[in-house]
């Protein structure tokens, strides 16, 4: 992981009929997106501007678009990649939904990412709406410039390892469902004890990096298709970047079902 990585916040994508936001943390060690063999970037946007830094809106990311223009896929900032360059998910990963889903939407995250808990009720709509039809796979990304981000991203590989998938998005939703939650170790262990996590173990976990290894392969594996901040999706071979509104992540999943028929 290279620390040369950088916050950019907010990304502003404008096309004829869609003025959607994309929000995340930039980083990344893997180089600037490109298309290459095999890729077909889908981004059809008139300009964007960069901000580092920018204040929280009070708004979610599941907030639509306020123009009522119709989104059309072909204006979104998707790139779609090629068969060969997408991660089989497996067991090594938790996961929420049925499991022979047609659409797996794999999401690079960060717990200390702002962006990354916007995303959360709008990820928990689409299961709700799209039940039997989406699978959800967790990656992590700690992001260097996050303080505590590696040591929650350990703390969540235990609670998998601990109690499997179950275990996992309790702890998840411990530390969202929060108000304003503090990432450090004693923090971490009171999430876990909400989970019903073995305190000892789970307190060795932390202090021993036990599970860095996997977090090492999840960022090698998001570097490998581009992710360079959080949260970054990849819906079946759609890729892309930042947090968006239902009405946006509902379009690029409908297309990705229209491609499994």
């Amino acid at each position: 992981m290279s620390d040369r990585r950088a916050a950019i916040g907010a990304v502003v994508f404008a096309a004829p009929l869609l003025a959607a936001l994309t929000l995340s943390c930039r980083g990344g060690s893997s180089p600037p997106r490109a298309r290459g063999p095999g890729e077909i970037d889908l981004t059809n946007h008139a300009g964007s501007a960069f901000a580092a830094d920018p204040p929280l809106e009070p708004k979610s990311a599941a907030s639509a678009p306020s123009d009522g223009a119709q989104i059309r896929f072909e204006d979104l900032p998707v790139t779609r990649l090629s068969r060969a360059k997408v991660p089989t998910p497996n067991g090594a990963n938790p996961s929420l939904g049925a499991p022979n889903a047609p659409v797996v939407v794999q999401m690079w995250s960060d717990f200390e990412c702002p962006f990354c808990a916007r995303t959360q009720p709008v990820l928990s709509e689409l299961l709700r709406i799209y039940a039997g039809k989406v699978r959800l796979v967790w990656h992590d990304y700690p992001l260097p410039f996050h303080a505590h981000a590696r040591l929650a991203a350990n703390a969540g590989r235990e609670a998998y390892a601990e109690g499997g998938a179950a275990a996992f998005w309790k702890f998840h939703d411990a530390i969202y469902d929060a108000p304003e939650p503090a990432l450090d170790a004693p923090s971490l262990e009171r999430f876990a004890a909400k989970a019903g996590l073995d305190a000892t173990r789970f307190h060795e976990a932390l202090t021993s990096a036990r599970h860095d290894d996997e977090l090492k392969h999840d960022e090698a594996l998001g570097d490998s298709i581009g992710v360079e901040g959080t949260p970054a999706f990849l819906v079946n071979d759609y890729f892309f970047v930042g947090a968006v509104p239902i009405e946006i992540m509902r379009v690029i999943v409908d297309r990705a079902l229209s491609d499994a028929r």
